[in-house]
Parts: structure tokens; C-alpha cells; sequence
């Protein structure tokens, strides 16, 4: 919260709420004993990440419901994502690239948005299209933006900065894509693939376009090898 310069102080249960507050974060056990607007209290799961209880704070707190956002995401290995609606920025993160999607579905659910449109920015081209993909299971609008000038050249967080903007500006509808991954690209799956393992195992070329096409995450070619390979000393 103080990354997003969101002033937090801390009670103990029991003690009175300052009318300052205008948003109380609690846990579910100790919700029913806060005296506090019930509309205004976000129940945090343990487990949740704690950049997206700050997403749900942060609406209440705007009282934004239902609104019709608009996502933007600089795809590169460390992608900038950032959920804005009219003016307010309402969620931003920088993740790896295999956790845009999850980080994605988590924006759309904890806002319940009347519409949802995804805008990515054209750079990154084999990260892109893999994000690309995987994002229209999610079922909504998707738009590629030509992202020039949009990254900052100093300052802090750049890729969320970007990604902000490509989410205001206007793009061209896309649907599945198809691409053709270099000997390199492949190369670089595979090694991705070793150090998601520990050193443990390479995932085979067929799996590396897959996961380079966006047919299957790097998670999934990973299991699908290593089943694959316990089979074979089966055998």
C-alpha cells in the first residue's frame, strides 16, 4: 500500500476506527468484531498475494463497482500489467511473463467489471503472442497497440508505466495468432525449462513450440516431460 503512496496505520481488534480511515483490511475470524462499514472492509485470505488484496482495498476505498476497464500489459520477461478505468488506475503489477495470465483472471475477479478489453503493446513479439493466446481464454476483448514511445526512459517501474499507457491507447482487435519460433526462441525455451526444473530436465523441441506458440504454459510442457520421461524408465 505505501508502494502505491496509500497512507495505512494499524489497530488492534476492539479499538476504535478513526473517521480518517476509509477502508479496513481484516481477516475473516475478526471481521464480526470491527465496527466499521461493512461495504468498506476487504476480508484478506492468507494466502492471497498481497499486491491483489491491495487491488481490492483500493476499490472499495474509490467505491468503483462494476466499471468497465481496461487492461494494458507490456509483454517482455518481466511484464508491466496495470487495470485502469477512466482516469483511476486500479491495479498495477510487473510479474513474469508466466504469471500474466494468472495475474490477469485475479484483476478481472476481485473487480467483478461490467466489460473487460486487454490491450498489449506489439514489442516482445514470441512473449506476445504466447500471452496473446493464452489471454483469449479468458473470453474477452483482446487489442494489439503499437507501443512506441510509450516506455519511459527513467524513473521508477517503467514497465508499469507502460503498460498504463498502451492501456489508453486505442489498438486493432485480435483473435488466435500463429508464429513460426526461431531455432533461438526454441534454444531459450528449453533453457528456461532447465532452470524452471533445477537443472532436472529439457523439455523437447515439439513441447518448446508449443509453449512458444502459447499452445501450453512452461509449466505444463515441464510436467508433460517429465511424465513422459518416468514412462520411458518404466519401459
Amino acid at each position: 500500500m505505501r508502494s502505491r503512496d496509500i497512507k495505512i496505520a494499524t489497530f488492534e481488534v476492539g479499538e476504535p476506527i478513526p473517521p480518517y480511515v476509509g477502508v479496513v483490511i481484516t481477516t475473516d475470524s475478526e471481521a464480526d468484531a470491527i465496527g466499521f462499514d461493512r461495504d468498506h472492509i476487504v476480508i484478506a485470505d492468507p494466502a492471497e498475494r498481497a499486491d491483489m488484496i491491495a487491488d481490492r482495498a483500493l476499490l472499495k476505498l474509490l467505491d468503483i463497482r462494476d466499471a468497465d476497464i481496461i487492461i494494458g500489459i507490456d509483454p517482455g520477461e518481466h511484464t508491466g500489467v496495470a487495470a485502469v478505468a477512466g482516469d483511476a488506475v486500479l491495479s498495477s503489477h510487473r510479474v513474469p511473463a508466466t504469471e500474466v495470465y494468472q495475474t490477469v483472471d485475479q484483476i478481472i475477479k476481485s473487480i467483478h467489471a461490467r466489460s473487460v478489453n486487454i490491450r498489449i503493446g506489439h514489442g516482445a513479439r514470441l512473449i506476445r503472442t504466447q500471452l496473446i493466446n493464452s489471454l483469449l481464454k479468458l473470453g474477452v476483448r483482446m487489442e494489439l497497440v503499437d507501443e512506441t514511445g510509450t516506455t519511459p526512459t527513467s524513473g521508477r517501474d517503467p514497465d508499469i508505466r507502460a503498460a498504463i499507457k498502451i492501456a489508453r491507447l486505442k489498438g486493432v482487435s485480435v483473435g488466435q495468432q500463429s508464429i513460426t519460433p526461431t531455432n533461438g526462441e526454441i534454444r531459450l525455451i528449453q533453457d528456461q525449462s532447465r532452470e524452471q526444473s533445477d537443472g532436472k530436465l529439457t523439455i523437447s523441441r515439439v513441447l518448446a513450440e508449443g509453449v512458444a506458440t502459447g499452445k501450453l504454459s512452461l509449466k505444463d510442457a515441464i510436467s508433460i516431460q517429465k511424465n513422459t520421461e518416468d514412462i520411458n524408465k518404466e519401459c
